[in-house]
């Protein structure tokens, strides 16, 4: 009797190998949903600037809020793989999501596109 019957039981690191192909495809999946969501916004991104240059702000300033809107968009982009990954584990088992990954895109997309309006309006109205 050569086994250890103090050793930890090995069916424990099964899971952990099927769970690293499913978070690498929800990883790849929204990193190729991130480039449609920059493209998306850099039209109404550069129509805020634009406002912003042509209410009197200086490029430099009008680059740096850019900047700034940018990386709070892609912060906020994060919370798509966030709620998937949330689905996913909580409804459905870890199975995939099919089209509810592109509902959640696009809400995402059209609050994000609702903030930018606002933005917009904000610009135009003072």
């Amino acid at each position: 009797m050569n086994e250890n019957p103090y050793a930890p039981p090995v069916a424990g690191s099964e899971p952990d190998d099927l769970q690293r192909p499913a978070l690498r495809e929800i990883v790849l999946a929204w990193e190729k949903l991130r480039l449609w969501y920059n493209a998306v916004l850099l039209v109404p991104g550069l129509g805020v600037i634009a406002g912003w240059l042509n209410q009197g702000a200086s490029l430099l300033i009008a680059v740096v809020m850019a900047v700034m809107v940018a990386v709070g968009a892609n912060f906020c982009f994060l919370l798509g793989p966030v709620a998937e990954l949330y689905l996913r584990g909580l409804f459905r088992d870890g199975r995939p999501l099919g089209r509810g990954r592109l509902l959640i895109f696009g809400a995402g997309l059209v609050v994000s596109l609702g903030v930018f309006v606002v933005a917009l309006a904000g610009v135009w109205l003072t």
